[in-house]
């Protein structure tokens, strides 16, 4: 299917448009850290683009169920994932863990309390 010329410059903005939102709320929701990570980063937009964050936040919740506290309080209009982990998890982890040591190196720190 063929995509109308200045889609990808139209996501961009969306993506901008939402984090300047996202960040608004972030000193709100109790985290340590967020590292914006993937095509916001990167530059390298596409249709299906999204906010892609690593959370460091302290939290009770298991790995997998952690990301659904930021899906409500945040709410983005199009779409994003978040990888969450505790302090302590992080601090142990952001050197061993190959997509956390990839985040830490190519992303961005966009909140650091």
């Amino acid at each position: 299917m063929p995509m109308r010329v200045g889609f990808i410059q139209f996501r961009r903005q969306m993506l901008e448009q939402q984090l300047s939102e996202v960040m608004d709320v972030l000193p709100t929701l109790g985290i340590a850290k967020a590292i914006l990570i993937g095509d916001a980063v990167s530059g390298d937009y596409a249709p299906d683009s999204s906010l892609d964050f690593v959370f460091v936040h302290d939290t009770e919740y298991q790995f997998g169920r952690r990301a659904d506290f930021f899906s409500y309080h945040i709410g983005s209009q199009i779409g994003m994932t978040a990888q969450v982990y505790t302090p302590e998890e992080f601090e142990r982890l952001h050197e061993t863990l190959p997509a956390l040591y990839q985040a830490c190196k190519q992303g961005r720190v966009i909140y650091d309390a």
